[in-house]
């Protein structure tokens, strides 16, 4: 018989750790998933996750009886990825090179060959949705991923990220509308 977040948390309260690693198993690749929204490189996305989880781990005795676990899980996600861009600062090009051997990074990155003209119109594809979506900001990127990517409610992202369920919904439309006029403004 499958279990429900919510009863998988209340046996990891009482120790139950298997029950923790169910909730790992269900929720790990979705959250990777979101946090590489924010987190551009995949190192750094392995690291926030593992901090999510760690998180999420420590304070689960804190989790409130009768909460769905999905949304708190997203927030500390959320709350994580944000804490690690604040954290984190800019690496320029120039730190790249090594001045010891006399080496441009630019230089050693190697020349992939041509992708076949399907792959790369997806990629294209992909590659401006990704552009319309960083003009947004944060907040409305994260409805729009959690909505769109992660199939979540209006009312799970209202409760991750603190904001009445009306607001979300409309910062959900504006977001739609902005992200329509980058691409009307991209055809041109």
């Amino acid at each position: 018989m499958i279990q429900t977040d919510e009863e998988l948390v209340l046996l990891s309260k009482q120790g139950d750790d298997s029950s923790f690693q169910e909730l790992m198993r269900r929720y790990l690749e979705p959250i990777y998933n979101f946090i590489r929204q924010y987190i551009k490189t995949e190192a750094d996305s392995d690291d926030v996750t593992q901090d999510t989880f760690f998180k999420a781990w420590k304070y689960i005795k804190k989790f409130k009886d009768g909460n769905a676990f999905k949304p708190w899980l997203y927030t500390i996600a959320k709350n994580t990825a944000l804490d690690h861009i604040k954290k984190k600062k800019a690496v320029h090009f120039s730190d790249l090179d090594d001045l010891g051997h006399d080496v441009d990074f630019a230089d050693t990155i190697k020349d992939l060959e041509p992708l076949p003209p399907e792959i790369f119109e997806r990629a294209e594809l992909a590659k401006e949705l990704n552009q319309a979506l960083e003009t947004l900001h944060p907040d409305h990127r994260a409805i729009m991923i959690m909505h769109y990517h992660q199939d979540m409610t209006f009312e799970e992202i209202s409760e991750i990220i603190n904001t009445p369920m009306n607001t979300v919904k409309s910062w959900h439309r504006r977001s739609i509308i902005k992200i329509r006029k980058y691409w009307n403004k991209k055809k041109r």
